[in-house]
């Protein structure tokens, strides 16, 4: 056995047993005999309700009082039942209707019926069983739950009457003390920040609850310092998680406003290094750039944080922490992978896509990754984490990272990133004519004993993209092997390609009319279906510019270069 693979084993079973032991003394924290401890010290009024940013949808609010609930890409007509009395028809499903947050479009009800139905249905969960089930009581579902209970307090409680106002107090209550209980056993990152942030939010809002904010308040602040780095990313290195939480910490900012309560500077510091942070990963469409777990952009929360967005100006260059690089040239902007992917721990999400890249102009995307399944798709979700699915070179098909099993020993773990690039090395470079990213990294070294070196320039008219890709070993010799060497580059839908006669080029051309041209520099480049993920629909048919370099070809370049360069209307 390689001690490549003794490694990546061990790396395997401290996963697990890291794993087993939180779900052990969470599984008995939310047990019977002791979940009545968090009902304790209920209290009894709600004194604030937070702002909720996210927008409401009419067509939802009135989908869900006729009792059809579209969730987790599945929808369930089930009329005046209950849909918490039923087994979920897939986890995804279950997991959107407890965590609440569909509950928001009843504001959008027509004819005062947003207020009845939603009362209806949270007094229905507070009376089943399912509310103690495990996917109810999973700690970023509870979190979400709670914060959505919060947000739609004044929605919910309208026409309540004592009873029912007091249920729903004490389910608030109940749920805070259980995330403070259970919290700190979840799984790192999101859904430990989540818990945190989702009590101390229920500390403002609850009368009497000073001693739970003031603890929720410290480990929250904790959890920012740990998981929100200098440059604003999250430690995941998704920027969908950097998109949601500015939407949760915002409203947070706002509750402690509303009480007279100074909101600690965590809290402060955490939104003032997020903001810019949303900017860097913005194409000139509006959108983020689909990296490590990153699917569709909702435009529309985008404008709702952007209102919020008190510095405005051209983002940061630069996000060395977060292992990312982007270069803007008039209206075209260049975003560049060039991180190692986050720890096991964390990296449930991320994707092996070191030294992809994307690129924009025109106001519209050219050069894109495949992006994240939506909710409902997870047969599609690991697909989109592999190499291949990114607009990178491959190394003999092989992904630059290793992933944790798909079955056996560790298969629950959920597939984690337990090996890959160790030392990715960034030079960055400017002048009057362009601004040059050169990047390598090491993930293919212990398999195919190899480390790529990528150079990426946009020059300063924004009018082109130079790009080279070199592979050697750890001596720095040129790359001699046998192994296959393909450079993917995978369109948006919303571009169409035509190979010109050449062999070596391909035509553009963008929903604006615009043209670029693609060069490969004398290698052969054909056109490969793609899938583009990132779809708000769904997976989208899309096209890929592949470059497939055999050895004999690399002998002769040590390296392949290209561009993408406008040629007109």
């Amino acid at each position: 056995m390689s001690r490549r693979i003794i490694v990546e084993n061990q790396r395997l079973v401290a996963l697990v047993l890291r794993e087993k032991g939180r779900d052990f003394l969470a599984r008995m924290l939310r047990s019977p005999l002791l979940r009545w401890r968090y009902g304790r010290s209920a209290a009894a009024k709600l004194l604030i309700a937070p702002q909720d940013l996210r927008t409401v949808d009419p067509t939802r609010a009135s989908d869900i009082v006729a009792g059809r609930y579209s969730l987790g890409g599945k929808t369930i007509d089930l009329g005046p039942g209950s849909p918490f009395a039923m087994a979920a028809p897939s986890p995804a499903w279950g997991e959107a209707l407890f965590g609440f947050t569909w509950l928001r479009h009843l504001r959008a009800a027509e004819r005062g019926e947003g207020a009845p139905t939603a009362r209806r249905l949270v007094s229905a969960f507070l009376r089943d069983k399912a509310r103690n089930s495990e996917q109810a009581l999973d700690v970023s579902t509870t979190a979400r739950r709670l914060l959505s209970f919060l947000a739609q307090a004044p929605l919910v409680l309208d026409g309540a009457d004592r009873s029912q106002y007091l249920a729903f107090v004490r389910a608030i209550s109940w749920q805070a003390r259980y995330l403070m209980a259970v919290g700190p056993l979840s799984r790192d990152g999101m859904p430990r920040l989540m818990a945190a942030l989702a009590a101390t939010q229920a500390g403002l809002c609850l009368d009497g609850a000073s001693q739970l904010y003031r603890q929720a308040a410290r480990r929250l602040g904790r959890e920012l310092e740990r998981q929100i780095l200098a440059d604003g990313g999250h430690v995941s290195r998704n920027p969908q998680n950097v998109l949601d939480l500015l939407l949760d910490l915002l409203p947070l900012r706002q509750s402690h406003a509303a009480r007279g309560i100074s909101p600690p500077q965590e809290l402060i510091g955490a939104i003032d290094r997020m903001m810019p942070m949303m900017r860097f990963f913005r194409h000139a469409d509006g959108s983020l750039a689909a990296f490590n777990g990153m699917g569709y952009t909702q435009s529309h929360l985008i404008a709702t944080l952007r209102t919020y967005d008190d510095v405005r100006g051209k983002p940061v260059r630069e996000a060395m922490h977060s292992g990312y690089q982007r270069i803007e040239a008039r209206d075209s902007v260049l975003l560049v992978d060039t991180g190692a992917p986050p720890a096991p721990d964390l990296s449930h999400e991320a994707h092996a896509g070191t030294l992809s890249f994307e690129f924009s102009a025109d106001n519209c995307r050219i050069v894109v990754n495949c992006g994240a399944p939506g909710q409902g798709r997870e047969a599609w979700r690991q697909l989109a984490r592999s190499t291949a699915f990114h607009s990178t070179a491959v190394a003999g098909d092989m992904d630059s990272c290793v992933f944790g099993p798909e079955e056996g020993f560790g298969a629950s773990l959920g597939r984690p990133i337990i090996d890959g690039p160790v030392s990715v090395v960034v030079d960055r470079v400017e002048d009057d004519e362009a601004t040059t990213i050169r990047a390598r990294h090491d993930g293919y070294l212990a398999t195919n004993g190899l480390i790529h070196e990528r150079d990426l320039s946009l020059t300063t008219d924004g009018l082109a993209v130079f790009g080279s890709d070199r592979f050697f070993d750890q001596q720095g010799a040129v790359f001699r092997g046998r192994s296959k060497l393909t450079l993917r580059f995978h369109l948006h839908p919303g571009v169409t390609v035509e190979l010109l006669d050449t062999g070596d080029a391909a035509q553009l051309r963008l929903p604006t009319g615009r043209q670029w041209t693609f060069h490969a520099g004398g290698a052969p480049v054909s056109v490969a279906e793609s899938v583009y993920f990132a779809n708000p629909d769904g997976p989208r048919a899309a096209v890929q510019l592949v470059v497939t370099v055999q050895r004999g070809r690399f002998d002769a370049t040590e390296e392949v270069s290209w561009t993408f360069q406008r040629t007109g209307e």
